[in-house]
């Protein structure tokens, strides 16, 4: 396959930047694959599993939304959190879905409850991206 360029940032870092072979990510319109030579695209990532093929290895990353950015010069992810699965504190995001959880039982204005909502579906991604649920 050919390569592309892929840069995903963070508000803290660059969290990769090189060459990559395809990706996969979810955005709200369903999951889709990009390769070289996409067409122009840009869309809003959901919280959802990021896979990206290095030297023919697909490497899954847990991300928590953002913006995909498709152009002839390559491809641009800009995200609030990534992470590697091997990277990912199971302990914290077990005891976040727990949070979650419990306020989504609790009688929150509705912006609370969206909140809440939110911080389900991350910490349910991270354990999925990391093999625990």
């Amino acid at each position: 396959m050919t390569p592309f360029d892929l840069k995903i940032i963070t508000p803290e870092k660059t969290f990769f930047e090189g060459n990559t072979e395809q990706i996969i990510v979810r955005t709200v319109s369903g999951d889709i694959g990009i390769l070289a030579g996409h067409a122009p695209y840009v869309a809003n990532i959901v919280s959802s599993p990021f896979r990206i093929k290095i030297e023919g290895e697909f490497r899954t990353a847990a991300i928590s939304g953002g913006l995909i950015k498709v152009s002839a010069d390559g491809v641009t992810v800009v995200t609030s959190a990534i992470e590697w699965a091997d990277e990912i504190d199971v302990a914290r995001a077990e005891k976040a879905k727990t949070a979650a959880e419990n306020k989504l039982r609790e009688n929150a204005s509705q912006k609370e409850f969206e909140r809440a909502e939110q911080k389900l579906r991350r910490a349910m991604n991270r354990l999925v991206v990391a093999g625990k649920k």
